[in-house]
């Protein structure tokens, strides 16, 4: 009995000492995977997050119903905070900041809505890298900032207050605020060359009775357009329209007030604010140095979430290949590329005539090939339309150069070589946000009959960018700014939520921290990019 009680208790001790360096070995792989966890569960995180906006309607403003204007948020008292200062980071943790709102004598505020630019930036020569910080609004004056750590050296945190919320109130009630934007739209007869010019209208006009309205409006696209009805001439007499930028100005600026003006000027507009620390912060490379290779960019893979390296953005969430010229011509080869939408998508039909190169044969092409064009070696074809109005262009534009997005899906035959990419979002910033979620609606129908008839043909998306602000000028800012093209972004996630039957090229987080300067055009680096990100998955391998 005693033998056996001996053995019993060094077989104990034996199976205690294996548990204990057993544990210690998982305990060890676990740390050295700990940090690679961390980077791809914040991926995880993001990647969720970012199907959640597109399950769930816009997260609406933390507004009060009134406009404080003596708790205006002032950035020099806006403290911002770096949480676990002394942390030693790696490449793959995530740096979070706090911001504290808070008004005159450094009083904190007790409500959100403030609207925040928030960007990471290399410290060091190279390489010039850049991201995007991702703000949470706790709707009680507090913010938090989440800045994933892509690359390892020294980091700078950038955050700028745009508009302060009391501002973003301002935007918020004129931009609900229909027909504030001057459009006319002339009429001749053909025999006479008589013309009579008249006021149109982006939305229904109450106050002009239907007998002398000319109602050129398309319910089953959702699209409205009504104008004045000539004395003379009939409806179908309508030849060209524009918008008249004086008259427009003058009608946005009577919208506000003194005191309204002040919160969308100087100090209160795009406002760098002081980080606690003037230190660069030092990041180290990540444990294990190296990281998995990426998934290829899929429908469900949004490609939305990374950094800038140099001149290239770099995906965090699947793999945005860097396209060559012959790599173009052969991702392309045998297909057609229908493009729609505004002057941003217009560079990327633009770019590619010069890569690819595209012809344009002007005797025998209609004017969607004009920025575009055909590449009969690889059997590559582009067509570039606008998109209906309201169209924010000071020439005349012939009326009939135009239809509706709707119209130009449901007249596509499709099939597995036919690319569809569209934009809507830098000419309806000034309308309604009810104007833009019902024309997508009708849009999201067309694609989803467009899929049915023709499974194989793939349709993206694309969504708003930031843009220059014209010096600071106020109209700029009543009708496009990024605060107004942000929620457009917003509701074209929300539209196309999920919807395996489209891709949202979201190209919002790349703009804010490009390394160009901010414009409704921007650089050929954007474009590059963004022409990857599209190409990535086309190709995806």
């Amino acid at each position: 009995m005693a033998a056996s009680a001996r053995m019993f208790a060094v077989f104990t001790v034996l199976t205690a000492v294996v548990i204990v360096i057993t544990a210690w070995q998982f305990s060890t792989i676990q740390a050295i995977n700990q940090r690679l966890k961390v980077w791809y569960q914040y991926v995880t995180d993001r990647r969720d997050a970012l199907k959640l906006r597109l399950n769930e309607p816009p997260v609406k403003p933390c507004l009060l119903n009134q406009t404080l204007f003596n708790q205006t948020t002032c950035p020099k008292y806006t403290q911002v905070v770096v949480l676990n200062r002394d942390h030693l980071y790696h490449q793959g943790d995530v740096l979070t900041v706090r911001v504290v709102a808070r008004y005159e004598e450094g009083r904190p505020k007790t409500y959100g809505g403030d609207f925040f630019r928030a960007r990471l930036i290399s410290s060091d020569r190279s390489p010039q890298a850049s991201s995007t910080g991702h703000v949470t609004d706790h709707c009680n004056g507090t913010y938090t900032v989440q800045f994933p750590l892509y690359w390892a050296g020294n980091v700078s945190i950038k955050i700028q207050l745009v508009h302060p919320s009391e501002a973003v109130k301002v935007l918020q009630r004129v931009r609900e605020v229909p027909n504030k934007r001057a459009f006319s739209c002339s009429f001749v007869d053909v025999k006479t060359k008589a013309t009579n010019t008249t006021q149109c209208f982006s939305s229904v006009n109450t106050s002009l009775p239907p007998k002398q309205q000319c109602d050129f409006s398309k319910p089953e696209v959702n699209g409205t357009w009504i104008c004045e009805k000539p004395d003379k001439l009939p409806c179908s007499a309508i030849s060209k329209c524009r918008w008249d930028p004086g008259k427009s100005r003058a009608k946005v600026l009577g919208l506000v007030s003194g005191e309204e003006e002040k919160l969308l000027q100087k100090s209160y507009l795009e406002e760098e604010l002081e980080v606690d620390t003037k230190e660069p912060i030092h990041v180290l490379e990540a444990e294990p140095p190296t990281l998995p290779h990426l998934p290829a960019c899929t429908w469900d893979k949004s490609a939305a979430l990374g950094h800038w390296s140099g001149k290239i953005w770099m995906s965090s969430v699947c793999n945005v290949r860097v396209f060559a010229k012959k790599a173009i011509q052969q991702c392309l080869a045998n297909k057609t590329v229908y493009m729609q939408g505004d002057s941003t998508l217009r560079q990327w039909s633009q770019r590619l005539q010069k890569i690819v190169p595209l012809n344009y044969n002007k005797s025998t092409m209609d004017s969607t090939a004009l920025r575009g064009g055909d590449n009969t070696q690889w059997n590559i074809s582009v067509r570039y339309q606008f998109h209906h109005f309201p169209v924010q262009g000071g020439a005349w534009i012939t009326f009939s150069d135009f239809r509706y997005v709707v119209d130009g899906l449901d007249a596509t035959r499709g099939g597995p070589n036919t690319v569809i990419v569209l934009s809507l979002w830098a000419h309806f910033t000034a309308e309604p946000l009810e104007l833009i979620r019902t024309r997508l609606y009708a849009i999201r129908a067309a694609i989803h009959r467009l899929k049915r008839r023709a499974p194989g043909t793939r349709v993206f998306v694309r969504t708003g960018t930031t843009r220059e602000h014209k010096g600071g000028r106020l109209e700029f800012y009543l009708t496009g700014s990024d605060w107004l093209a942000y929620q457009i972004t917003e509701v074209i996630r929300e539209m196309f939520r999920a919807d395996s039957d489209v891709v949202v090229l979201d190209t919002w987080d790349m703009s804010v921290c490009q390394p160009g300067k901010d414009n409704v055009h921007p650089d050929l680096t954007m474009v590059d990019s963004q022409l990857n990100m599209l190409l990535s998955h086309i190709c995806p391998d």
